[in-house]
């Protein structure tokens, strides 16, 4: 009997040492921190003006919307806890959550600690809102006016007067989006989508406080010191080389985090992703389909997506390129590779990438075929006619590209050589002579840059990233940019696309297309897949193809 008290005296004190230790571990066991690489192109915290990868994964994780969409495209509660679909599918009705806050008050607060977060600095200790349908309203009349500059405006045009609004034709107080209560919220649009529900899980469909905007007085989302957020991580902290972002005790929706921090490491490029990846020093990353290979036969898990297309661009401002058929006649010599060799490449059918959507479909898909294929006869016909009307006497061109697509830039301009390349003679009775000459310059990235910024080449080969889902936004990225000059077909069949509903985009976008390509100044000529990656025993980073946007709230690692 005395044996087994005593016994029983052990085993409790036993136990009673275990609960010790563990009780006194627990604050460092309880704490799950993800580093994750990323660039630190970061010039504010406002959704509806954020444009980079690097803010969309700001946002993604700092923000929550109306809906949340999970890594099976399924779309799930966010702030709103359910939601209603009119028959004809243009009227969507949302019933919010009641005491979803913004992140105002410190945690650390109490009754002994009473210093002020920098929110109740501006507006006042008291000021704790609720989250309500009015900040949603407030959100999206804001993308859609001019002066805001959204880039993610085209995925919101189809609301009712959205585009109108965009023009300056109408107030933004008639946005085809009302409160009806404060936790009732009624959007109406043009037409039906498919893809609506989606687009509202975006960062220009986040919420914003009227009150605390307005009294930013114009610095909103400049800094932590004018941003409130109000998603599962707040940024806490700003270093030299990292951005510090903290669980959100705050957060009362159905999608709570087990993650406690995330750095976000800030990276020059310089440093080998992959490496650092095998050894676990990152819990994820992105990455390109060449370090990709590198990781082959490693316990890495990745997701590949296609949200880049490589297109050979040329500078109309060298003499031959001034002419259109000259520029055609290049074009159409260009080499339509074999990309067997290359897991990361495949031929573009389009010049939007498959990471662009319309509707359910990838928008490579919907808009359909738009790139031509090679043809040399007509090229080199082509070639003699522009010969003719320029009276040329010689044809030298320099081909840049990065030292990453040295072997797929020579194949790509061995139909050129081989094609106009091999005229030498032209007019009548071939009495003209013409001198061909083509160089492949390989350059370093910053070389490359500056190559491009300067105009120093006649042809290059350009990787065109799509930041977004929206076709459009990839569109007018090429055409009111630098680099086919001024093409106003183009113009015009981009504005009216914007203008334009839901149901008309595919036609719209491929008629951008088409206006595009119809300059014969940049060929697409191949997609290009890149990869997000998860370090062995990582799992559940949620990762959105095409947006940039990548998700810790559902993020596990298994113990080391």
């Amino acid at each position: 009997m005395k044996k087994t008290i005593k016994k029983l005296l052990c085993l409790a004190l036993c136990l009673t040492l275990t609960v010790t230790i563990f009780a006194g571990c627990s604050s460092k066991s309880s704490k799950i921190d993800f580093i994750y690489p990323f660039s630190g192109d970061i010039t504010s915290f406002d959704p509806q003006i954020a444009k980079t990868a690097d803010e969309f994964l700001l946002i993604e994780n700092c923000f929550e919307g109306l809906v949340r969409v999970n890594d099976d495209g399924k779309v799930q509660a966010g702030v709103a806890k359910s939601w209603d679909i009119s028959n004809d599918g243009k009227t969507y009705t949302f019933h919010l959550r009641q005491g979803a806050k913004w992140n105002v008050k410190s945690t650390s607060q109490s009754a002994d600690n009473t210093e002020l977060t920098k929110a109740q600095e501006l507006m006042g200790e008291s000021f704790n809102p609720d989250i309500t349908a009015n900040d949603f309203v407030f959100a999206l009349q804001r993308a859609c006016e001019k002066n805001t500059n959204a880039p993610l405006f085209s995925s919101i045009s189809n609301i009712v007067n959205a585009s109108k609004i965009h023009s300056g034709k109408l107030s933004s107080s008639k946005l085809g989006v009302k409160a009806l209560d404060d936790y009732t919220l009624e959007i109406d649009l043009k037409s039906a989508d498919d893809g609506f529900l989606n687009v509202l899980s975006t960062a220009v469909a986040m919420p914003c406080n009227k009150e605390y905007f307005n009294a930013t007085k114009g610095r909103y989302g400049l800094g932590l010191d004018y941003t409130i957020f109000n998603g599962q991580f707040y940024v806490s902290n700003i270093l030299e080389a990292s951005y510090i972002l903290k669980n959100n005790k705050q957060y009362v929706g159905d999608y709570k985090s087990a993650v406690t921090d995330i750095t976000l490491k800030i990276t020059d490029g310089t440093e080998d992703t992959a490496k650092n990846l095998k050894s676990g020093y990152y819990d994820a990353a992105y990455i390109t389909g060449q370090e990709y290979d590198k990781l082959k036969g490693s316990d890495i898990t990745a997701v590949s997506y296609t949200d880049a297309t490589l297109a050979m661009i040329l500078n109309k401002n060298n003499t031959i390129f001034a002419n259109d058929k000259l520029r055609q006649a290049v074009c159409l010599s260009i080499s339509d590779i074999d990309t067997k060799k290359y897991d990361y490449l495949s031929r573009a059918n389009c010049f939007t990438p498959p990471s662009c959507v319309i509707g359910k479909d990838s928008a490579n898909k919907a808009i359909g075929t738009t790139v031509y294929n090679q043809n040399i006869n007509k090229a080199q016909e082509l070639w003699k006619t522009g010969l003719n009307e320029l009276g040329a006497s010689q044809a030298n061109f320099t081909v840049i590209a990065t030292e990453e697509y040295k072997d797929i830039v020579k194949e790509l301009v061995q139909g050129i050589q081989a094609g106009i390349g091999s005229i030498s003679a032209y007019g009548n009775d071939d009495e003209h002579k013409i001198s061909f000459s083509l160089k492949v310059n390989i350059l370093s990235d910053s070389d490359y840059q500056t190559a491009l910024s300067k105009g120093d080449y006649d042809i290059a080969l350009y990787k065109f990233t799509a930041t977004n889902q929206s076709p459009l936004d990839f569109l007018s990225t090429i055409i009111n940019g630098n680099y086919i000059g001024t093409v106003p077909a183009a113009i015009s069949a981009l504005k009216r696309a914007q203008s334009g509903t839901a149901a008309d985009l595919a036609v719209n976008a491929k008629q951008c297309e088409e206006a595009i390509l119809a300059d014969y100044s940049i060929k697409p000529v191949l997609y290009e897949s890149s990869y997000y990656a998860e370090a062995s025993g990582v799992k559940n980073v949620q990762f959105h193809p095409g947006s940039g946007r990548v998700s810790f709230v559902n993020a596990t690692r298994e113990a080391k």
